[in-house]
C-alpha cells in the first residue's frame, strides 16, 4: 500500500473543484454561461488543542450493521444526521472505520492521513489538529472526505469518469458525455434487457437552477436498451446540496428508502448496491466518445469547450452505439464501495500456512494457527489491534476534532473466534471553538 504525504495530498485537495459547468440538457436552451470561481476554503477556526479526552467502548455487531460514535458528546450515537462522527461497520468477523462525510454520511467529516501514516506517540505530540509536532501547519481541506469507489470513479483531479474539470482554465465542469449500463441485478449475465431491465445513460450537464448557471443541477439522459432509441428520456435534479435518489424504471425521484437505481450528490454519483444501497443494482463502463481524449488517455480541451446546446442531441445515438461494450459475466458488473481515510487497503499477502498476519491498519488479521501462535493467541482467524497507530479524525459537524486510537480488541472467549468481540477506541478531543 503506498502511503500518504502531504505533498501529494495537497495536489490532490487544490484540484477537487466545488463548482462547474456544462451544456444544456435541453437542446433548445442556450448554454449556460460559466459559473464564476468558487469562494476559496476558509481558513479553519482557531485551534482550542486537544483538550478532552474520551474513550468509547463498543461490541461488535452482525454482519452488514453499523454503529456510530460522537466524540463532542463522548456517546454512541445513531448513524443519521451529522451529529455522529465516527462510524463502526462490521463484516461480522471484522469491522471497518468510516467517518461522517461523502458516501458515508450527511455531515461535513473527514480524515488526515490514515492508521499507517502515524504513531499514536507521534499524534501525541501534536498541539493541535493543524499543527503536527514539528510545527508545520496542516491545511483543513487535508481532512479528506470519504469518497465512493464505483465505476463512476475516475483517476483525474476530481476522480470521476462523469465530468472533467477546468479544461478552460477556469473552475468548469464539462460532462464527459460516456456511456453507462446500469443494471438492477448484476448477478444477471444478460445485457440485452429481455430478462432484467438495463439501461444506458449518459451524464449530460451539471448546471441549472434558476439562472442556469448554479452547480449542482445535474442533467443524464438515459434509455432501456430493450426499447431502443425511443425509449429515450431526460432528466434534471437539483443535487446540490444532498443526495437526490432517481427511479429509472418511473423516471422520477426517490426516497433512499424506496425504488431507486441511481442517486446523485453534486458531482458524486451512486448506485443502489453494493456498499451504498441494499439493492443489486451494477453498472459498467460501456463506451467514451471519439475524440474527447488523446492516446494517452488525457482530455483534449478543445473538444470539451466545444460543446454547445446541440451536444446532448448528437450525444444521445451514443446510447444506442452498436459497438457498446457489454459485461462478459456478472462478475464484471461494477458494484458501489466506499473509500475512506480510516478504511485502508490491507499490506501483506495470504498464506494458508505463513506464520505472517494481514495488517489491516488497525489490527491484525491471524489467517493460520501458526500466524495466531506467533502473536501469542490461541486459534486461528482472530483480530489484534496495533494501539501504537493513530489518525486524526474531523467531526461530522465539521468544527470539532479529534485524534484516535483503537486500543484493544477482545473476545468473549478467545478459543473461539466466532465469539463476540469488545473494541475499545481512545480519543484526545479538539473541542469547536466557543462562538
Amino acid at each position: 500500500m503506498k502511503k500518504t504525504s502531504y505533498s501529494l495530498a495537497l495536489i490532490s485537495a487544490m484540484l477537487v473543484a466545488c463548482g462547474g459547468g456544462s451544456s444544456s440538457d435541453d437542446p433548445g436552451a442556450g448554454a449556460p454561461a460559466p459559473a464564476p470561481a468558487p469562494a476559496p476554503s476558509p481558513a479553519p477556526a482557531p485551534a482550542t488543542g486537544f483538550s478532552e479526552e474520551a474513550t468509547w467502548t463498543v461490541t461488535l455487531p452482525a454482519a452488514g450493521e453499523s454503529v456510530c460514535y460522537d466524540f463532542d458528546a463522548k456517546a454512541q450515537a445513531a448513524c443519521t444526521g451529522i451529529a455522529w462522527d465516527l462510524k463502526l461497520a462490521s463484516g461480522g468477523r471484522s469491522a471497518s472505520l468510516y467517518t461522517n462525510s461523502g458516501p458515508s454520511g450527511d455531515g461535513s467529516g473527514g480524515a488526515f492521513a490514515t492508521p499507517f501514516d502515524h504513531t499514536w506517540a507521534e499524534l501525541l505530540a501534536w498541539s493541535d489538529a493543524f499543527t503536527d509536532a514539528t510545527g508545520a501547519v496542516i491545511p483543513a481541506r487535508l481532512y479528506f472526505a470519504d469518497t465512493a469507489d464505483s465505476v463512476f470513479a475516475g483517476d483525474n483531479g476530481i476522480q470521476s469518469e462523469v465530468f472533467e474539470y477546468g479544461l478552460g482554465g477556469g473552475h468548469l465542469l464539462y460532462p464527459t458525455y460516456k456511456v453507462f449500463l446500469i443494471t438492477s441485478d448484476s448477478s444477471n449475465d444478460d445485457t440485452s434487457g429481455t430478462v432484467v431491465p438495463v439501461y444506458a445513460l449518459q451524464v449530460a450537464g451539471y448546471y441549472g437552477g434558476g439562472s442556469g448557471t448554479e452547480s449542482g443541477h445535474v442533467s443524464f439522459q438515459w434509455i432501456d436498451r430493450a426499447a431502443g432509441a425511443a425509449s429515450l428520456r431526460h432528466a434534471t435534479v437539483d443535487a446540490s446540496s444532498d443526495w437526490v435518489y432517481f427511479d429509472l424504471v418511473t423516471g422520477t425521484e426517490s426516497s433512499g428508502t424506496g425504488a431507486w437505481q441511481i442517486a446523485f450528490n453534486r458531482y458524486n454519483i451512486k448506485l443502489n448496491g453494493g456498499d451504498s444501497g441494499t439493492g443489486t443494482v451494477g453498472g459498467f463502463l460501456a463506451k467514451t466518445p471519439a475524440g474527447l481524449y488523446d492516446g494517452d488517455g488525457n482530455p483534449v480541451p478543445s473538444a470539451f469547450l466545444a460543446f454547445d446546446a446541440t451536444t446532448t442531441a448528437s450525444m444521445a445515438a451514443k446510447l444506442t452505439a452498436a459497438d457498446l461494450a457489454e459485461p462478459a459475466a456478472a462478475g464484471e458488473w461494477v458494484e458501489d464501495a466506499i473509500g475512506s481515510q480510516l478504511a485502508p487497503a490491507y499490506q501483506g499477502t495470504y498464506s494458508p500456512v505463513a506464520p505472517i498476519p494481514l495488517d489491516y491498519g488497525w489490527y491484525d488479521y491471524h489467517p493460520n494457527i501458526n500466524a495466531a501462535q506467533a502473536a501469542g493467541l490461541p486459534v486461528a482467524h482472530l483480530l489484534k489491534a496495533h494501539p501504537e497507530r493513530g489518525s486524526l479524525v474531523k467531526s461530522g459537524d465539521g468544527n470539532s476534532y479529534a485524534r484516535m486510537r483503537l486500543a484493544e480488541i477482545t473476545y468473549a472467549d478467545l478459543n473461539d473466534s466466532g465469539s463476540a468481540q469488545t473494541w475499545t477506541f481512545e480519543f484526545g478531543i479538539q473541542p469547536a471553538p466557543a462562538n
